[in-house]
Formats: C-alpha cells, sequence, structure tokens
C-alpha cells in the first residue's frame, strides 16, 4: 500500500477532505451556480435512466424477461461501452451545447430591436 511521508495510506482508506468549493461563486451569482449545478445533476439523472433503460431492452431481446437484479449485475461489453459513450458525447452537446453560442449579438428579450433576419 503506497504512503505518504508521514506514513499516510494514500489509497481509498484515506479520509475524505472536504473543499471550501461549496462558498465559491464562480458564474457571478450564487443562484446561477446553483442552476448550474442542477442542471449538470438532472443532465446526470437522465443519462442514467436512458442507460438503466439500454440495459432493460438488451436483457429483453437477450433473456426474455428481466429483474432488477439482472439490471445491478449487467456487465457492459466493450462495444456497449463505445457506443454509450458516443451517445453520451451527443446527449452533452444537444443539452449543453447552448452554453458554448456566442453571445454577442444577444439582446435583452425587452429590447425594441427585433432582429428577425438572423433567424
Amino acid at each position: 500500500m503506497a504512503t505518504n511521508a508521514t506514513r499516510t495510506p494514500l489509497g481509498a482508506e484515506t479520509d475524505f477532505v472536504k473543499g471550501d468549493s461549496d462558498d465559491l461563486v464562480l458564474l457571478g451569482h450564487p443562484m446561477m451556480d446553483s442552476m448550474m449545478q442542477m442542471i449538470i445533476a438532472l443532465g446526470a439523472e437522465i443519462w442514467s435512466g436512458q442507460q438503466r433503460a439500454r440495459i432493460m431492452e438488451k436483457l429483453l431481446a437477450t433473456h426474455g424477461k428481466v429483474t432488477s437484479e439482472m439490471i445491478e449485475q449487467y456487465v457492459p461489453t466493450p462495444e456497449d461501452l463505445a457506443t454509450w459513450g458516443e451517445e453520451r458525447k451527443a446527449m452533452a452537446r444537444r443539452v449543453y451545447g447552448v452554453m458554448a453560442r456566442n453571445d454577442a449579438s444577444a439582446r435583452p428579450m425587452g429590447s425594441r430591436h427585433p432582429n428577425l433576419d438572423r433567424r
């Protein structure tokens, strides 16, 4: 087992050290940070549900039945992992891609200058 200079174990058995990142404001306002955390958490929940559905579909196709135990014990094939990786990237682009848009031409919703030619 690896240890540091004081002979403290460096593996999973070390104590968790809580950081102070909960107090940081990264997006200009604490509410914006909270909303971003919520959006990312919702995306993770959606993805895990989609992945579980894919496992159920595969088990149904191969075994004709599905139980919770079968889902929990499922070991994905390398092909599964590759396919899921591509699907996950595509979902991330669809869901989070809007955050990478160029907002140089953005204007407040109440703007009196409609820009219909940019649609």
